[in-house]
């Protein structure tokens, strides 16, 4: 392989998501194929000569290029009727500037590929705003206060001092309390 493919290769896959990539490592056709129908079935796009037959990326982007295609349909889209160029009375024509939603655009250019982005992950819970420290229960021991979703090992200071959260598994449930260190 020369680098151009290569590299487009290589682009091509990591432009794709995780769940996608996934299916490089099945070496059974089969198992692939039955897996990229799956994908396609939960809304991801899938190109079936590339990703469902393990044909390489550049040589088919190349070969619909060469034929004059812009795009082509995704695995669950129906499929072109004339190819490019081409008209026949009752047949709807292959329109190159408007491909429909969920195709696959047809390019050979490594810009075209940029590398998948997941989504950004959830921020992580806020804490109260409010004292989660509670009334003092027995000696440097505090009580929590409903609603106190600070994880184990967790510092709060206060006009009162610093408090160091503790969270147990007893065999009535989990429950916190908070000792004061400070």
């Amino acid at each position: 392989m020369d680098s151009t493919q290569t590299l487009f290769d290589q682009a091509y896959w990591a432009a794709q998501p995780p769940e996608v990539q996934a299916l490089i490592a099945l070496t059974d056709q089969d198992q692939r194929a039955a897996q990229a129908a799956q994908l396609a079935s939960q809304g991801f796009t899938i190109d079936v000569p590339i990703m469902a037959w393990d044909w390489d990326p550049y040589l088919v982007m190349t070969m619909r290029a060469g034929y004059g295609y812009t795009w082509v349909p995704s695995a669950l889209q129906a499929g072109v009727q004339m190819a490019p160029g081409l008209t026949t009375p009752g047949l709807i024509p292959y329109d190159p500037a408007n491909p429909p939603e969920g195709s696959i655009r047809v390019s050979t250019n490594v810009q075209d590929y940029p590398p998948f982005n997941p989504p950004a992950q959830p921020a992580p819970p806020t804490p109260p705003s409010n004292d989660p420290v509670g009334p003092q229960s027995v000696g440097t021991l505090y009580l929590t206060v409903p609603g106190d979703t600070y994880p184990d090992g967790a510092q709060y200071t206060d006009a009162r001092g610093t408090f160091l959260k503790h969270v147990v598994i007893t065999p009535f449930g989990r429950t916190g309390y908070w000792e004061k260190i400070n």
